[in-house]
């Protein structure tokens, strides 16, 4: 392994780069996806172009594929101030209050937490779409 390489401009900023690619993709989906679900829960079923059992059963894929654009499109928009603090926390943590950017360590630790919670809420989802699917009468 190349020493060089390790402490280079480029890789110092590569786990912030990632981290606020990471951040900026959790926080959209969380949100997005949340708002997605309440809005679902609101409406009731159209009385003409209902899909059925089908689109019952692949809605929150749909709703999944909706969520993860709408997250690349505006969610840097709405997690940057919320990027900044977090960032910021980061540094107050380590002591080192001057520098607002996290070390390459820290950097990957959130990024390791931010996959964490991305997977427990598409376990969640999963869950709850396992449970609606159960509850269809598949009987004809």
């Amino acid at each position: 392994m190349n020493i060089s390489s390790l402490t280079s401009p480029n890789t110092a900023n590569a786990p912030q780069g990632a981290l606020r690619e990471k951040f900026d993709q959790f926080v959209g989906e969380s949100m997005f996806g949340q708002m997605l679900k309440s809005m679902r829960k609101s409406l009731g079923k159209p009385a003409y172009f209902h899909g059925g059992r089908a689109e019952e059963v692949f809605q929150s894929q749909l709703d999944q594929l909706m969520v993860e654009k709408i997250s690349d499109a505006s969610a840097e928009q709405i997690s940057n101030p919320m990027f900044e603090l977090f960032t910021a926390n980061m540094g107050a943590r380590s002591n080192t209050p001057q520098t607002p950017t996290a070390t390459a360590e820290e950097a990957q630790q959130a990024i390791d937490q931010l996959d964490q919670l991305q997977r427990q809420n598409q376990a969640n989802t999963n869950q709850e779409d396992s449970a609606a699917i159960s509850r269809l009468d598949l009987s004809v």
